[in-house]
């Protein structure tokens, strides 16, 4: 008959307690593990939720700042000399009132190298295997010069959706009822500009569609490069001369030019807009201006002028052309 130790009952003893220490260890490492495994793919999810959202208000601010400019693109958003359409004319229809959206979407992906966009028209879809993306959508808000915007924002497997009321601020909400203006007499500067455009001049110049002209002099050159590139709002701080021969504007795109000097007619020129002006003076038995010519001050020439108050180009200024600006209260994300 085999007798067993004392000893050897310890040491059976101190194994499996051992054997249970490290069970219990291994099961709480493994609960520990689980919980690490779980925050990480919540934040991860946070993450890619924080990033969709995003997207999304970029996609908003990015629409807003491009249906503001007046560049013609191409298919990948970008300026292109063979265009004919700017963004906010392959979104909305520009030959109605009420900015009627045309059935199209955008939609930009961000990549190694940047964000790449494909614009109403492009060769195909975007091929979405960027980090964030978002596509746009424009819809009719039920009031003139309204639209709403609903950008879609995505980053993998999450989603995010904002949407903004976007209206017109136009670019001559008053136009004037003959084609010579005069400020009368006892109405400030302030007011009489005020009366036509809406707003300060300050403001008015500040609008995102406005270009800002730093030139003095002789600027029909400059005008009319910019005319080229679709540019129909301006802005110059001094005077300004016009020579002809010498072709700004169209019936279905006049320029508006505010100067806050005093503005000179010369020669051949051919306008289709509204200027204003510090005050006017001409002598260009050649010219043609449809539109409107409107004065803070004196206004000065020779009767040889065909000068005319055209109704169609006070229209496009009225309802077509300005800036789009966000509604207080009309943003809403879900």
């Amino acid at each position: 008959m085999k007798r067993v130790h004392r000893s050897d009952q310890r040491g059976a003893v101190t194994l499996a307690v051992t054997l249970g220490l490290l069970m219990a260890m291994l099961i709480t490492l493994l609960a520990a593990n689980r919980n690490l495994l779980v925050e990480w793919r919540q934040s991860a999810n946070q993450v890619h939720a924080a990033t969709a959202f995003e997207a999304a208000e970029a996609g908003l601010d990015w629409a807003t700042a491009m249906l503001n400019q007046d560049a013609r693109i191409g298919s990948d958003c970008k300026p292109s000399p063979l265009s004919t359409q700017t963004f906010r004319e392959r979104h909305l229809d520009p030959a109605v009132a009420d900015f009627t959206p045309r059935a199209s979407t955008s939609a930009c992906t961000r990549g190694d190298t940047g964000w790449v966009c494909a614009c109403p028209g492009g060769a195909g879809a975007l091929d979405g295997s960027g980090d964030a993306a978002f596509e746009l959508r424009f819809e009719p808000a039920g009031t003139p010069g309204q639209v709403r915007l609903t950008a879609s924002g995505s980053h993998r497997d999450a989603t995010a959706q904002h949407a903004a009321l976007l209206a017109l601020q136009p670019a001559l909400p008053h136009p004037p009822a003959t084609a010579l203006t005069l400020r009368a007499t006892g109405e400030s500067i302030d007011a009489f500009f005020v009366r036509h455009f809406g707003i300060s001049k300050s403001q008015w110049q500040r609008q995102p569609a406005v270009h800002r002209l730093a030139c003095e002099g002789d600027c029909g050159a400059a005008l009319a490069v910019l005319a080229s590139h679709g540019v129909t709002l301006v802005a110059l701080p001094g005077d300004l001369l016009l020579r002809g021969p010498l072709v700004l504007g169209t019936p279905e795109r006049p320029m508006l030019i505010v100067a806050g000097g005093h503005v000179q007619i010369q020669g051949a020129v051919q306008l289709h807009g509204v200027i204003h002006g510090a005050s006017l003076g001409w002598a260009a038995p050649a010219a043609v201006v449809r539109g409107a010519l409107l004065s803070e001050g004196a206004a000065a020439g020779d009767g040889s002028m065909d000068l005319a108050l055209d109704s169609t180009v006070l229209d496009a200024l009225r309802t077509r052309q300005g800036s789009f600006v966000r509604l207080p209260g009309g943003w809403r994300d879900f």
